[in-house]
């Protein structure tokens, strides 16, 4: 649908003030030679970058936190904050102290990961489902997915060597937990890197997995103007405007997911009520396997297509899942590529 601009960034960034490897500014550079719009940095406990929000050349720099919960329960990504948020706190305390400063929440890593015991990573899930109140999870943690799948000295260099073949998309579980909450209410899906630097570079697990957000204004990229493209930004990903995409393999940029009832005419993230008939439609830069899933089910699917209809019949939480044809090592398969917000059908 005519009318967005489409702005793909890195979220889950860390730097030399938790425990990344790079510095601040390095870190910046690597962004921008990675063609990043955005990139927001949430180190541990801390918000020690935050002299260095605003414009560096074509990217837009936002420093956030990743929160400790309580005894190790859990991180929480807090986002658009105006101070830093204290850890250690109850679950619900974090979310509530995010929430208080008008900032943005994201579970992050919500299912945890395999501890290997190759890289030392320990599982780190989301203790606490009776929480409210958080505005969204991680569902495709490109980090997590990483070594999740680096599977100790027969895969060690070549995992090293080619980190993707170790990728194979959001974690089922994952994409279970966030179609049973979108039935209680909407709850916004990213895709982060949850970089540091180690073992893959800054500026090539830039390159992989993005979180597209959609905006119908064009932001100025002007330093006068940081404050007000900064709130753009950050509504855009309030409202669930954005899916997320695979980009180091297949550049998402051009996707839309978009419904209309007649009357009204909405995208991701957006909601439109049932009358006699609803449309809704995918559409991909380059032909795949497409999906429109319905609370958690299939709804509509297609191979070796670039578009996708659907007329609805019945309400629910509606999004699109799309994976392309290529190459995974010595084989070819479909390979996971985008993932939208869904389009609430009431």
């Amino acid at each position: 649908m005519a009318g967005y601009y489409d702005y793909a960034g890195a979220i889950h960034v860390h730097s030399k003030y938790s425990d990344g490897l790079s510095d601040v500014p390095a870190v910046i550079e690597a962004a921008n030679k990675a063609g990043c719009d955005y990139l927001i940095i949430t180190d541990h406990n801390t918000r020690g970058g935050s002299s260095y929000e605003g414009w560096h050349g074509r990217t837009m720099v936002l420093v956030g936190e990743e929160i400790t919960v309580g005894n190790e329960e859990g991180h929480y990504l807090g986002l658009n904050l105006t101070d830093k948020v204290a850890p250690n706190q109850t679950p619900q305390k974090t979310i509530d102290l995010v929430k208080q400063q008008g900032g943005l929440g994201f579970i992050a890593h919500p299912i945890g990961i395999i501890d290997h015991n190759v890289l030392q990573i320990t599982p780190l899930p989301w203790q606490d489902w009776a929480t409210t109140g958080f505005d969204g999870i991680e569902i495709w943690n490109y980090g997590q997915d990483w070594i999740e799948n680096f599977q100790g000295s027969r895969y060690y260099l070549p995992g090293l060597a080619n980190p993707d073949t170790s990728i194979d998309g959001p974690p089922a579980a994952t994409l279970r937990k966030w179609d049973a909450l979108q039935k209680r209410r909407k709850v916004i899906g990213i895709g982060c890197v949850d970089a540091h630097g180690y073992y893959y570079s800054y500026r090539r697990m830039f390159k992989t997995l993005r979180t597209h957000l959609l905006l119908k204004n064009r932001l100025s990229g002007r330093p006068d103007s940081f404050a007000r493209d900064k709130e753009a930004l950050y509504s855009a990903l309030k409202r669930g405007n954005c899916y997320f995409s695979y980009d180091y393999r297949q550049n998402g940029k051009g996707f839309m997911f978009s419904g209309d009832n007649g009357s009204t005419r909405v995208i991701m993230g957006e909601g439109l009520r049932l009358k006699d008939q609803v449309r809704l439609k995918a559409s991909t830069p380059r032909p795949g396997l497409l999906r429109i899933v319905r609370d958690g089910r299939v709804a509509a699917n297609a191979e070796g297509v670039n578009t996708l209809t659907l007329e609805v019949k019945e309400p629910g939480a509606y999004r699109v899942e799309a994976l392309f044809y290529g190459s995974r090592g010595m084989k070819k398969a479909y390979i996971p590529w985008i993932y939208s917000n869904p389009i609430y059908i009431r």
